[in-house]
Parts: C-alpha cells; sequence; structure tokens
C-alpha cells in the first residue's frame, strides 16, 4: 500500500474507534508494525493524531477550538516562523487585517514595529502589535469573548467591513478540500468573512494538523485564499490546495 493511501487509511481507523491498535493497522494496512510505528509518529508530528502506547487516537475532528491559554503553550517555535514569514509578505505603509488565535498573534508580534496600519480582531493580537513604537492599531468595537478576547457582534463585524485592507492575515479552525475553510463557532465565521470581503490579498496562517479537518460553519472555498503559510503539508492537502490555485509556502519543521 502506498504512504499516502497507508497514512488515509490510519487517520480513518483513528478518527473511526476510541483507539486504533497496532495490530488493527497491520490488518488494515498489511504494513508491519514497525513501519506503522513510524507513520503513527510521523502523523502525530502534524499534529493529526494523538500517540498512545499501542497505537493512537484522534484529536478532535470538527475544528473544537482548546482553550486559548492551552493552545499558547503549542508548537510555539513553528507559530513563531509562521509569523515571520507572514509578516515578510506584507508590505511597509499597507494595511492589513490581523485575525484572532494564537498562530496570527505570531503574526501580529512579527508585525511590531512596522510602519503599517494594523486592524487586530483580538486584545493579544493588538498587544502583540504594540510590542515595539511604531505600528497605528485599530481596532474594532463590540463586546469581547472572554477567553479569546476577541471581538464579537454586528458593530464590530461591521467595523472589519468598513475597514479596507491590503492584506488579511486569516488564522484556521479547520480546513479540507471540501467544504474548504470552515470555523467552529458562527461569530468566527461571519468575521472572517467580512475579512475576505475587505482585503485585496488573503494570507491563511495554520499548523498543518488543521488541514483534513471540517467544522460547522462554513467560511469559503480554498481558492478564495491566495496564500497559506504552515510547514509539513499533508500530501493530500498539497495536491487540493495546489488544485485550487492556492500558493504553499512551509516554514520548515
Amino acid at each position: 500500500m502506498q504512504r499516502a493511501i497507508r497514512h488515509k487509511t490510519i487517520i480513518n481507523a483513528v478518527r473511526g474507534s476510541s483507539e486504533a491498535r497496532i495490530a488493527d493497522l497491520t490488518r488494515a494496512t498489511g504494513a508491519s508494525a514497525m513501519t506503522l510505528r513510524r507513520d503513527l509518529d510521523e502523523l502525530a508530528l502534524q499534529g493529526v493524531l494523538r500517540r498512545t502506547h499501542g497505537g493512537a487516537v484522534a484529536l478532535p475532528a470538527r475544528g473544537t477550538r482548546l482553550p486559548y491559554s492551552l493552545r499558547l503553550e503549542t508548537n510555539t517555535g513553528l507559530k513563531q516562523r509562521i509569523g515571520a514569514a507572514a509578516a515578510n509578505l506584507v508590505a511597509d505603509e499597507s494595511s492589513v487585517i490581523v485575525d484572532d488565535g494564537t498562530t496570527c498573534t505570531a503574526v501580529a508580534r512579527a508585525l511590531a514595529g512596522r510602519e503599517v496600519t494594523a486592524m487586530a480582531l483580538s486584545i493579544h493580537g493588538a498587544a502583540a502589535l504594540g510590542e515595539r513604537p511604531g505600528t497605528r492599531i485599530v481596532t474594532p468595537g463590540g463586546e469581547l469573548n472572554g477567553d479569546e478576547l476577541s471581538w464579537t457582534g454586528h458593530r464590530a463585524a461591521r467595523d472589519v467591513l468598513d475597514f479596507r485592507a491590503d492584506v488579511a492575515i486569516l488564522g484556521v479552525c479547520a480546513w479540507d478540500e471540501d467544504p474548504g475553510l470552515t470555523a467552529s463557532t458562527m461569530q468566527d465565521a461571519d468575521f472572517k468573512k467580512a475579512a475576505l470581503v475587505s482585503a485585496r490579498r488573503v494570507i491563511a496562517v495554520t499548523t498543518p494538523e488543521k488541514f483534513g479537518m471540517t467544522a460547522t460553519f462554513a467560511v469559503c472555498a480554498s481558492g478564495a485564499v491566495d496564500t497559506v503559510i504552515t510547514s509539513r503539508a499533508p500530501a493530500e492537502a498539497r495536491a487540493w490546495l495546489a488544485a485550487a490555485g492556492v500558493e504553499l509556502v512551509e516554514t520548515g519543521p
């Protein structure tokens, strides 16, 4: 069985049971236990599943967000690299929307001090942008989400629509070939849609475990995104991203 097909078989097996054991995966794929352990280690490194002593268990398949404080401590080095790569694609004297979420906060931190006008969709992002002087920081109005410290409500969404951005930096909750980008809350989907309308260019930033997942609320088809910055994108995702015309930028491990 080819590696890509074997990985897909493993992912389906893990998501279809409480725990997929090595012995079960051996029967399903015909691969040796040693090969499957390597596969599971690789998929765990990508964030697709979590290793157990004798196999693996699934991560949430519907794009459910963990608390912000827990996500902040996960993949910190990778998020910093993604943030730096995204900031390098933002020209001086341009306007930029920075979505909420820990990866977008890393982008905000990399933009801090740059001569840009940035609308931050969370307090975390605004604070990161203000770590060095020189950046003009704009925020929407309305209420704040208690965990994300992101703005909510129709007023804030309208403010995003009224902000004419050269670039929108979008975080990713879940992204699969069909239906494309999805979000775990209707509010998050609405804000991302507003950013898509407001911006001339859309850059998505994500850690690789978000590929192949779907959440409840539709955001956009893959082709609405111009560039995605990630690391070690799964082979299947590379194929459908290319087919949709999305530029893939990988920052390394």
